[in-house]
């Protein structure tokens, strides 16, 4: 059974899709759009208002009523059966991956990393870019990249356990 459909817009008719955002007037400016296909309710339209990246997705939650859509770096997790905002995070998400060997959701802004399991936090890395991280990638329970320098322009490499969240190289050496 389909749980969701991305859809290309605003529909053209049919009731006015529920919005969720943190700007009232945003109410009525297309965002992200999803059509959910709750189990035992009537499909409904939601739209999401934009955060500050490029990254759409939408991700199964931590149970069947549960999703996260994460809108251009906002993430909603909701529950689709109520049509209920459970909670908000991000904002400048640009990374997500389910990683079904920690059950989890690994997110990153460019500066760090984080897993959840629905809306339990499962671990934070520490910041490990000064400005942005590139060529990131999971191979079983390690996720690698690179991070910026600005201190000579340059790319360093970093990795994170995905079983704890521990960080190695990097390119911020900053305070916390």
């Amino acid at each position: 059974m389909i749980r969701f459909e991305i859809l290309s817009g605003l529909p053209g008719d049919g009731p006015v899709p529920d919005y969720f955002g943190f700007e009232t007037h945003g109410r009525y400016r297309e965002g992200f759009v999803v059509r959910f296909h709750p189990a035992d309710c009537e499909p409904w339209v939601g739209n999401f208002q934009r955060g500050m990246t490029d990254l759409c997705h939408v991700l199964d939650g931590a149970s069947p009523a549960l999703v996260t859509v994460i809108a251009g770096g906002q993430a909603y997790e909701i529950d689709i059966a109520t049509r209920q905002l459970v909670r908000e995070f991000g904002g400048a998400i640009e990374f997500c991956a389910e990683v079904p060997e920690i059950n989890g959701v690994v997110v990153g802004n460019g500066l760090w990393f984080e897993a959840f399991h629905g809306p339990v936090l499962l671990w934070s890395t520490r910041r490990l870019s000064w400005d942005g991280v590139r060529h990131v990638s999971i191979n079983r329970l390690v996720l690698s990249g690179e991070a910026y320098n600005p201190m000579g322009d340059c790319w360093t490499t970093f990795s994170v356990d995905l079983k704890d969240g521990t960080a190695t190289g990097g390119s911020y050496n900053g305070p916390g």
